[in-house]
């Protein structure tokens, strides 16, 4: 059988902040789909760090920076420390984009500034820690195409409205969809986040059967004004949505803080001390892969993630886990796993990839969320000790 060829295109966590629970939901939501969808299809994730360095977000953060804090050192501080500068930098007033140019030309130069080279640093500790399957999670990328080569082709294919010669914007036309114009590249020839997504996206097209586009709820609309301009260009589009998680009640941005806290550098040290490095894991997972999976209404909490970590342990033993998948795991609780847990954990043998290709159906690929709900339920059939070998450890 011939495997589907997949790209997942995930919206980039900008390395301008720490990691919130929030972030650590996206990021484990693909690398569970990623992984599992990969025993039946062949799959490339398209996430760069460095994708949206050129928009105001990423380098108007540095040439705050460079301008307000001139002398800091970076190597010196925490994640949360440069998140609190980026606070600072988003209630201070917006620089025109004359003054920013000359930082975005060195970030499309491949400039990284010291405060993201720190960041991207703790996150690789971070992504070991999680067990992620790719701690870079940066080689994954495409040669950018040209801003002249993507407009072109977008003209070519009605899906543009190029401003530039009369001094005025660049649109996404998506209006044959019922959706409004969307500013891409504004009238001072600054493009933002989406078009930096189509310069990585077109040049792939061609090399994939399918393109998965996962995103956040908030950014709904401007997805689907993508979905429209990829399908117009031939390419067969799927879209996962995920919602954010509420810390204490509310659902904010980063740059608003309120994650003071509830950072995987704050919460995780005293859990694995407790738990152990895998059950933490796998526990984090179940938490928000399923616990916090589909709604919006539960606010993160350290108890919740504890009674999730201690129900990972109970996988883990029922999977009769080894100290391949779960050493230092407390084994208080015992061997036996509850039936809401996973009854059928006994199952070591069966054809997983065939498995998991069937509940991933016709959509091509395996949503996490389903996946894991999947797991959680009585008799799932699936063999359990592999699926948390592969997959989820």
């Amino acid at each position: 059988m011939v495997r589907r060829r997949i790209l997942v295109a995930p919206v980039t966590v900008s390395p301008t902040k720490p990691l919130t629970p929030t972030h650590l939901k996206h990021l484990l939501s693909f690398d569970v789909l990623c992984r599992a969808t990969s025993l039946f299809a062949d799959v490339h994730l398209l996430y760069n760090h460095s994708t949206f360095a050129g928009t105001r977000q990423v380098a108007g953060f540095w040439e705050f920076l460079d301008r307000v804090h001139p002398a800091l050192c970076y190597q010196d501080l925490t994640e949360e420390q440069i998140g609190e500068l980026y606070m600072e930098h988003q209630r201070s007033a917006r620089v025109p984009f004359s003054e920013l140019q000359p930082v975005v030309r060195r970030a499309e130069n491949g400039w990284v500034h010291p405060a993201t080279s720190r960041i991207l640093e703790i996150w690789e500790q971070h992504y070991r820690l999680l067990g992620m399957s790719d701690i870079k999670l940066g080689g994954g990328h495409a040669e950018p195409a040209p801003v002249d080569e993507v407009v072109e082709t977008l003209t070519a294919h009605h899906l543009c409205v190029d401003g530039r010669p009369l001094g005025a914007p660049v649109y996404l036309d998506a209006t044959p969809a019922g959706l409004p114009l969307r500013v891409v590249i504004s009238a001072e020839g600054h493009a933002n986040y989406l078009f930096r997504a189509l310069q990585e996206l077109i040049p792939s097209l061609g090399w994939h059967d399918l393109v998965l586009l996962v995103y956040d709820k908030e950014l709904r609309h401007d997805y689907l004004v993508l979905e429209h301009v990829l399908s117009r260009l031939g390419a067969a589009v799927e879209r996962l949505e995920l919602v954010r998680v509420p810390i204490g009640g509310e659902v904010r941005s980063s740059r608003e803080g309120g994650w003071q806290g509830y950072t995987i550098g704050g919460f995780a040290g005293p859990v694995v001390d407790e738990f152990g490095r895998e059950a933490f894991r796998l526990g984090l997972r179940l938490y928000l892969l399923a616990g916090l999976g589909r709604g919006q209404g539960e606010s993160f909490s350290l108890p919740h993630l504890k009674r999730w970590v201690r129900r990972a342990q109970r996988l883990l033993d029922a999977a009769g886990a080894d100290t391949e998948i779960g050493a230092g795991a407390d084994a208080e609780i015992g061997a036996g796993a509850d039936a809401e847990i996973g009854a059928g954990a006994d199952a070591e043998t069966g054809d997983l990839p065939g498995q998991l290709s069937r509940l991933a159906g016709r959509r091509g690929f395996l949503d996490s969320y389903r996946l894991t709900t999947t797991m959680l339920t009585r008799d799932s059939g699936i063999p359990l000790r592999e699926l948390l070998r592969v997959v989820y450890l």
